[in-house]
């Protein structure tokens, strides 16, 4: 309604109506405490005002025809989700996360919400034009909105929900990988927080990391659970995980995107891993992260066929595969925390690069 108002009235009347909004729902009904509703009202005030200038310098002549007023109805929406979505990652990038990916990663997941509200911002103005008395025609046409934004996030929340006990089902086949997608996820959490992402890529990673096994359903138990060293035949039926993986997944129209960091969790940054032989940057990063934890994890759990190799043995392993086998910039990630506390028990970086 920010829109709407900032349409109607004019930037200053936008701008106070974005503030009074972001007082009442941020302030006494979320209860966000005083310096972030500050903060969003100060966004949406600013957002709204330069929505209504760009809308005043646009329109043709003094009515809010839709059609006639179609280009000014359009930029002034760009503008809007521009500026707001430039302020609320500006404040993140302050804290050190870099602002391009940031936004660009904020305009594609959630830019087309707030423009898909512009066109109803467009006929609540022409409404409000013709007759006051339309407005009562809008509520129940805003609560659907708000009702169909819900119900979006309640079924991704569903979907991760689901998968993650699915795949939580297949470790417990194997008491030697038990819990693995859960000790991978939370390195990968550790590596994408360092590397700045954006908190929405962080979970969707590490949603990821925490069903990326989740093909082996399709394995067979005598293959997955044998005692002693595979032959190639078995090695490459288990290799066929990730992408039974992905396709399990990618069932889920909300999690195509994670289908395709399962699918290539396997892949090298020298391009000699599987399913496609992607190399380098052409690796999701998502793929990237869960590799160097996946291994890590793998190293330091027993197996059928050998006991867990030590922390600094497997960290070392991981240095030796940076730039061949890993992603430099994610090992580097991976190593951070151990190199920052220099009074840690865990040898740093760069006194397990004599091992390499």
């Amino acid at each position: 309604m920010n829109y709407a108002a900032a349409v109607l009235f004019g930037p200053c009347f936008g701008a106070l109506t974005a503030v009074g909004a972001c007082l009442v729902a941020d302030g006494l009904v979320r209860r966000k405490g005083i310096a972030r509703t500050a903060f969003d009202a100060g966004m949406f005030a600013l957002s709204s005002g330069l929505t209504g200038l760009t809308f005043d310098a646009l329109k043709a002549g003094p009515g809010f025809g839709l059609t006639s007023n179609a280009l000014a109805y359009a930029v002034a929406a760009v503008v809007f989700v521009i500026v707001n979505s430039a302020l609320a990652t500006g404040a993140l990038a302050l804290l050190g996360r870099r602002f391009v990916h940031l936004w660009l990663h904020a305009l594609r997941e959630g830019g087309i919400f707030y423009i898909a509200q512009a066109p109803l911002g467009a006929l609540v103005a022409n409404a409000y034009v013709q007759s006051p008395w339309a407005m009562l025609y809008f509520p129940p046409v805003i609560w659907v909105f708000y009702k169909g934004f819900g119900l979006f996030a309640q079924l991704r929340t569903e979907t991760d929900n689901a998968l993650v006990v699915l795949a939580n089902t297949i470790d417990k086949r194997d008491r030697y990988t038990y819990e693995h997608s859960v000790r991978v996820a939370k390195y990968v959490a550790q590596i994408a927080t360092w590397l700045k992402l954006p908190d929405d890529e962080i979970d969707l990673i590490v949603s990821a990391a925490q069903v990326h096994d989740l093909g082996k359903i399709s394995i067979d138990n005598r293959i997955l659970l044998k005692e002693g060293p595979i032959t190639d035949e078995e090695r490459q039926q288990i290799n066929t995980h990730s992408a039974a993986g992905a396709e399990l997944a990618g069932q889920f129209s909300m999690y195509r995107t994670g289908a395709d960091i399962i699918r290539h969790h396997h892949e090298r940054w020298d391009g000699t891993g599987y399913l496609n032989g992607l190399a380098g940057e052409a690796i999701p990063l998502g793929a990237r992260i869960i590799a160097v934890a996946d291994v890590y994890d793998a190293m330091t759990s027993d197996r059928p066929y050998r006991v867990a190799l030590t922390h600094e043995v497997a960290l070392a392993e991981i240095i030796r595969g940076s730039g061949s086998q890993f992603d430099a910039r994610v090992v580097e990630a991976f190593l951070a925390p151990a190199e920052e506390e220099s009074s840690a028990a865990v040898p740093s970086a760069k006194m397990l690069r004599s091992y390499s």
